[in-house]
């Protein structure tokens, strides 16, 4: 499967997860039978994507994480474990990172792509090598995005094939 496709089903569950919402001033609801009721100062759980909207209607805060901390945070983890091994990231990653990035002036975006890029690039270096030469098991999968498990398994796919191209199966004769 393609990332950007396995990335749009992820995107998607993601935006329908709870996230807590404050409310800023009372409102009522009632869209295609579904009731929603709020009183200032309430504080509810609701789809971060019906919380997305109201927020844009200045209707309360939506709480969402913060992604910039978590990439600094994300970046301090990569270069303390070392060249040969990977730390742990959210599956969501990057999809919350480039939500995040949408709200950024120009300045700070820049500031903060550039960060991105820097984890990015580790990563990927690193996923290449650890592909060549490990099949992915269950730790390494809970440990890398969902676009990065997608990289991951095309690098080691292509190795193999590559390495079969090259060999012309000789190691398939020799263990027969």
């Amino acid at each position: 499967m393609e990332i950007d496709k396995v990335e749009k089903v992820h995107s998607i569950g993601y935006r329908l997860k709870d996230a807590k919402f404050t409310v800023n001033q009372d409102f009522k609801f009632n869209v295609a039978g579904v009731k929603i009721e709020a009183t200032q100062g309430d504080t509810n759980n609701i789809p971060q994507w019906v919380g997305k909207i109201l927020s844009e209607n200045n209707l309360g805060v939506l709480d969402s994480p913060d992604m910039i901390t978590e990439l600094k945070q994300a970046l301090s983890k990569e270069k303390m474990v070392g060249e040969y091994q990977i730390s742990t990231l959210d599956p969501h990653f990057y999809i919350k990172l480039r939500e995040s990035l949408k709200e950024l002036n120009r300045d700070d975006f820049d500031k903060v792509e550039s960060m991105m890029l820097e984890l990015f690039r580790m990563r990927r270096g690193k996923l290449v090598k650890m592909a060549d030469s490990i099949k992915l098991n269950s730790e390494l999968y809970n440990k890398l995005t969902v676009e990065e498990n997608i990289f991951y398994k095309t690098i080691y796919d292509n190795s193999k094939e590559f390495e079969k191209q090259i060999t012309g199966g000789i190691n398939e004769h020799q263990t027969n």
